[in-house]
């Protein structure tokens, strides 16, 4: 068990290494992009845009960077990557300490967990954006009506807002000095943060600047329709609290279960696990649990706001 667990973190270092050494030769690249910026003048270089951000090419580290960020947590994709590698790791020390099944198991539940956290805590602070929308758009109009383009106002209305969506849009705000066009940086950005009310924005400042026409006209129609739409979504969500309540208590129940059953007895499933039906048994039961799980899940969503 030792030479295995000492074979493992020896795989694993390696794996480090090679990773680090290609990640050294793109860090160097990015470093050189980032002292051309300086030399353009302005201290907005020393941010990392979420518009290229956006358009990492490893979809495992896009989602996750995604789900990172939507909590409001400004990591590098470099950080994510390397947290990353660590549960490989860790995933990797479990099996070869508690099995195939317990292993990945216990690694399994984690992330579920873990996963359940972060989508959660996205959720809550998509919400307080959703709520804070309304009185952030009037005070676009307010600026608009000054004279200012677009994302003059929004910057402006940024710099006035509290959190979370005064650092949202001093981001979009910062990456528009930048050269970005202010409608791709929207749509980008509400892909990341699944914020509908801004591909709507996103859209509306295309239309404006190749059409033009009255944008203040517009925004005081997504205002209308943002506080219409979050008056159902309360409502709907206080007639179904006991539904996700229940649902809550489903997914969680069968899972504490095997929990306990494991730390009281792990012999238990050891001994399943080496048998040819139990075996069966204990992978149908994982599966059938996370199949309910993504059911209940993609019931529940309908009460939450839409992606």
């Amino acid at each position: 068990m030792a030479l295995a667990i000492i074979f493992g973190l020896a795989l694993l270092f390696a794996g480090g290494a090679i990773w680090l050494f290609v990640r050294a030769g793109m860090r160097e690249r990015e470093e050189d992009i980032l002292l051309r910026l300086r030399a353009m003048g302005g201290d907005e270089a020393a941010y990392v845009m979420p518009a290229e951000r956006a358009h990492l090419r490893n979809p495992l580290l896009r989602w996750a960077c995604h789900l990172v960020w939507r909590t409001g947590a400004e990591l590098s994709a470099d950080t994510v990557a390397r947290i990353l590698l660590v549960i490989v790791g860790l995933a990797l020390i479990a099996v070869l300490v508690l099995g195939w099944f317990g292993g990945l198991s216990a690694i399994a539940i984690l992330l579920a967990f873990g996963w359940a956290w972060l989508n959660r805590q996205g959720a809550l602070r998509r919400a307080r954006i959703v709520e804070q929308l309304p009185p952030f758009i009037e005070s676009v109009i307010r600026v608009l009506g000054a004279g200012n383009t677009l994302d003059e106002a929004l910057a402006a209305s940024a710099r006035e807002s509290s959190e979370p969506i005064g650092p949202l849009f001093l981001s979009i705000s910062r990456q528009v000095r930048l050269g970005a066009p202010i409608e791709s940086v929207l749509m980008e950005t509400a892909e990341i943060h699944r914020l509908r009310d801004l591909k709507v924005l996103a859209l509306a400042a295309a239309i404006n600047r190749k059409y033009g026409g009255s944008l203040r006209n517009l925004l005081r129609s997504l205002i209308h329709a943002v506080r219409a739409r979050d008056s159902a979504a309360r409502e709907l969500r206080a007639l179904t609290a006991e539904t996700r309540f229940s649902a809550v208590v489903l997914s969680v129940i069968p899972v504490a279960l095997m929990l306990y059953i494991f730390a009281q007895n792990p012999d238990y499933y050891r001994t399943m696990w080496f048998d040819g039906v139990g075996r069966w048994l204990l992978i149908g039961s994982v599966a059938l649990q996370v199949v309910g799980v993504l059911l209940i899940y993609r019931m529940m969503r309908s009460t939450e706001e839409p992606a």
